[in-house]
């Protein structure tokens, strides 16, 4: 299978690479044509995981004209799959699970791109009938995550001693090889015309805290992490948790690592 992925400098992008490293692959990068790669590589699959997250100049380009471009590619090869990556963002904050049903909300500059990404896909895999489909991850964590995450962080602080601000927080971690296995199955799995969306976590909210305590139980330590008692984001809220019931009844997916055995496997194999 020939596989064309974005974002290949990336978190998500580096692992697509290892786990796909048995197929023929293209790694697309911001330096390349991205026209001109998709028609010199003549895909089988396409998976868009390039996002820009932090320079609001470059969002449009990088989130939107970029997905266009692959969109656009698929309507004229239709044999061609493509998986978006979304991202749990786009709904903004909610007071309950969020359900792939839900509208988006976006409140900045990132979460609008991602969200007219989606609606992108949506809109080419309906009128065209096209076999493009959308995944949006919680807070996927694990092995090549930028060293300024939460994770990687923790990391240092309990091998290398290194000093950290830990702020109060919730999320729906899901280990990285559990998206991937995502991703995997509904590019299998996905069908043409449905513009599907598919919410990708374990359905457990877990707090800062929680992960620190766990951190500390696992490694037999404790760190120079001070605890500030308040959200490190605007947008951020007491509730962010996944409605994991979709992934399941359509495509049997639900995540294998429970946090504690994806932080084990997260210390076990990262080095920062």
């Amino acid at each position: 299978m020939k596989i064309f992925i974005t974002g290949t400098n990336g978190f998500v992008g580096k692992n697509l690479c290892e786990f796909y490293s048995q197929h023929e692959i293209f790694k697309f990068t911001r330096d390349m044509n991205i026209a001109e790669s998709l028609n010199h590589f003549k895909p089988d699959v396409i998976i868009n995981s390039a996002a820009e997250i932090y320079k609001n100049d470059s969002m449009w380009d990088s989130n939107v004209i970029l997905t266009k471009e692959c969109v656009e590619y698929v309507k004229h090869n239709p044999n061609t799959k493509m998986l978006q990556i979304g991202s749990s963002i786009e709904y903004g904050s909610l007071t309950r699970p969020g359900k792939e049903t839900d509208r988006i909300n976006p409140s900045d500059m990132y979460q609008t791109t991602k969200g007219i990404s989606t609606l992108l896909c949506q809109g080419y895999a309906r009128i065209y009938n096209l076999n493009i489909n959308v995944v949006r991850p919680y807070s996927v964590y694990g092995p090549h995550e930028k060293p300024h995450r939460l994770f990687p962080k923790l990391w240092r602080a309990f091998n290398l001693n290194q000093a950290m601000t830990l702020f109060d927080g919730y999320h729906d971690f899901i280990y990285i090889d559990d998206f991937v296995h995502a991703i995997d199955t509904v590019i299998q799995k996905g069908t043409q015309g449905t513009g599907d969306i598919i919410n990708c976590g374990s359905g457990v909210q877990i707090s800062n805290i929680e992960v620190l305590d766990l951190f500390k139980k696992i490694t037999g330590k404790t760190a120079p992490v001070t605890f500030e008692n308040k959200l490190a984001k605007q947008f951020e809220s007491n509730i962010w948790v996944c409605d994991t019931s979709y992934a399941f009844e359509k495509y049997g997916f639900k995540t294998q690592f429970s946090l504690e055995q994806g932080i084990k496997k997260f210390l076990e194999t990262a080095i920062y």
